[in-house]
């Protein structure tokens, strides 16, 4: 049987275990968050960016607590993850200088009360603004910042982690690294029990660095079994979830609530988007797609608006329960992302949030087999409830193959009005065609099926369009 959360807590939703729900009612979750280091850094606002999340209905957001630092400059130019001397993390600094990140060592021995507070504030802000948080432990660590992590061997005053970026996740190289990881997990745990709009996530990218997948499945393993453990003796359970990585899955795994994955095609061994949808939907649980490309540095040469839009209608459309746009709008100078460009995309996602709860989607799942094809080169995605409603997204855009910081779709240019066969059940339907960037009905129309392939012309339109049927009879 599935683990799941504990009735006041955010968990699995009973109605439908592709979705959540959370105080007896079923929820989605759609953000553009900023990029994981909101705890982290002392200097980063983070009630000032709730309160814009706030404003645009966008409601989650993920976090590393403290064992992966970034180097300045590392991912995007300013980035939350790397906060130089104003780190604070679990662990208290000790009198010791020479930490590379500026100040003194990290003493492990010992917890920083300063840090617990601002977690604790940060947790409980989101959930007054209607935000849920997840806690992602740990990140596959990187060669060029592996020593800014405080559980490095020259990072802390112990000595410990006398190891690489890739042996730092195999349980049986370091015991000692071993054992401070898991009193990390413990204490997070702890700390953090008595809110309900949490989820605990394990590991970030776990074998992007091709290293030994079964040594890293074992140790994500153990780390699952210590969560587990240490929550049997609280008050509240929380969902677990891990994200989905060639060479590891946890997706077939009843300990582990949430299949996260992460950009829309198999990049540096990730599984995401449809890719992740076709592979694991099978297994019933709720699937994130909780990264995506940085706004707004990785759009080098493509409009952001109608690629995000893309990257995030196709997945939720297609059955997923949780959306996370990687925004770099977000960071110390602008907590709150002004920014004209990232107002509009932060509107296109509760455009998206408005659709979906327009649906009856609790009712429906992922339908990979009505649509049997289109007229013209589409990326098509679809849920329904067969015979009664169907709601459908589709795009022309292509993917990027170029940088690996270029993961997205450059969009289809020009007017389309494809034909899309279909099979249905018999039956009288009204089609409704809607513009994703307005939410306006382009055209609406009421056709009768005989039951099998019938023809669906599209009126004409540029970009995107999303279609719903819906039976007349009921």
């Amino acid at each position: 049987m599935l683990r799941n959360a504990s009735d006041s807590v955010i968990r699995v939703c009973e109605k439908n275990p592709h979705y959540y729900q959370y105080k007896g009612k079923e929820i989605l979750l759609i953000t553009s968050a900023e990029m994981y280091g909101a705890v982290i850094n002392k200097q980063f606002d983070y009630r000032k960016y709730f309160d814009l999340l706030h404003k645009y209905r966008l409601n989650y957001t993920r976090i590393y607590p403290g064992a992966m630092i970034e180097k300045t400059g590392m991912s995007i130019g300013e980035n939350n993850l790397a906060p130089g001397p104003e780190t604070i993390v679990p662990w208290a600094r000790s009198s010791v200088p020479g930490y590379i990140g500026g100040g003194n060592k990290f003493d492990l021995d010992k917890w920083d009360p300063e840090y617990f507070a601002r977690l604790k504030d940060f947790i409980s802000y989101a959930g007054q603004k209607g935000i849920f948080i997840e806690v992602c432990f740990f990140n596959a660590q990187y060669p060029e910042s592996f020593d800014y992590s405080p559980l490095y061997r020259e990072a802390n005053i112990q000595g410990i982690g006398d190891c690489d970026h890739i042996t730092f996740q195999y349980m049986d190289h370091d015991e000692r690294l071993f054992a401070r990881q898991l009193e990390y997990v413990e204490k997070l745990i702890v700390e953090t029990n008595e809110f309900d709009n949490v989820i605990y996530e394990f590991i970030d990218e776990p074998t992007l660095f091709m290293c030994n997948s079964l040594r890293v499945y074992k140790w994500i393993s153990a780390l699952v079994d210590k969560a587990i453990e240490v929550e049997e003796r609280l008050p509240k359970k929380h969902m677990l979830a891990q994200q989905l990585e060639f060479g590891v899955s946890f997706a077939d795994d009843d300990r582990v609530a949430v299949t996260v994955t992460q950009y829309i095609e198999g990049l540096s061994r990730q599984v995401g988007g449809t890719l992740a949808l076709n592979n694991v939907y099978c297994f019933d649980k709720p699937i994130e797609l909780n990264e995506t490309a940085v706004l707004p540095d990785w759009f080098v040469d493509c409009d952001p608006v109608t690629a995000s839009r893309a990257e995030a209608w196709e997945f939720m459309v297609g059955g997923g329960a949780a959306f996370n746009q990687l925004n770099g709008y977000f960071n110390v100078r602008n907590p709150e992302a002004k920014d004209e460009t990232n107002y509009v995309i932060l509107d296109g996602l509760d455009k998206l949030r408005t659709f979906m709860e327009g649906l009856d989607y609790v009712t429906m799942t992922r339908d990979v087999n009505t649509v049997k094809g289109v007229s013209c080169h589409a990326n098509i995605n679809l849920i329904s409830e067969k015979g009664k409603r169907y709601a459908m997204y589709m795009h022309h855009g292509s993917l990027n193959y170029g940088s690996i910081r270029r993961s997205y779709y450059v969009p289809g240019l020009g007017k389309f009005a494809p034909v899309i066969k279909m099979d249905m059940e018999k039956g009288g339907y009204e089609v409704t065609f809607i513009e994703p960037k307005t939410l306006k009905v382009v055209e609406k129309r009421v056709i009768a099926c005989d039951g099998g392939e019938f023809d669906l012309p599209c009126p004409e339109y540029e970009e995107d369009i999303a279609i719903l049927i819906k039976a007349v009879t009921e």
